[in-house]
């Protein structure tokens, strides 16, 4: 969060004045929402932990009994698509985050590039998809 403050502060000073028209150059739509992506995984780990940890905004929380307190919380359908909306941010996160982590490595490299390419989508999709599949599965009720 830090580095993210600072490498916005850092552009604000490189060019006071905003862009009359900004044209979209080859960037993916991960790129583009790392500051709203980012935010939503804050919220959501406020939320999380005020959820499940302390059970502050679960109403049917009980203490110690994760399997219940998911249960509970995820048996509410507005919650349920809160954490997948975040899992999507999260995976695009990922997928953006480990991209740039291996070109600020220096694997910026044809030779390269196919490699990372399908490396940050497959972790992203598998972390997403399986963090999806916990709100999933109590909605489907196949987890009760």
């Amino acid at each position: 969060m830090w580095a993210a403050w600072q490498l916005t502060q850092m552009n604000r000073q490189a060019r006071p004045a905003d862009y009359a028209r900004r044209d979209v150059v080859h960037t993916t739509y991960a790129s583009r929402t790392m500051r709203w992506g980012g935010i939503i995984i804050l919220l959501f780990v406020l939320y999380h932990l005020l959820d499940l940890t302390w059970g502050v905004t679960n109403p049917d929380y009980v203490d110690k009994d994760v399997y219940h307190n998911v249960v509970a919380s995820f048996s509410r359908w507005w919650i349920s698509l809160f954490y997948i909306v975040a899992q999507v941010a999260l995976g695009l996160h990922l997928y953006h985050g480990l991209w740039s982590l291996f070109q600020s490595l220096g694997w910026n490299h044809p030779r390269f590039n196919r490699w990372r390419s399908a490396f940050a989508h497959a972790f992203a999709w598998i972390i997403t998809l399986g963090n999806i599949s916990f709100p999933l599965a109590v909605l489907a009720g196949w987890v009760r």
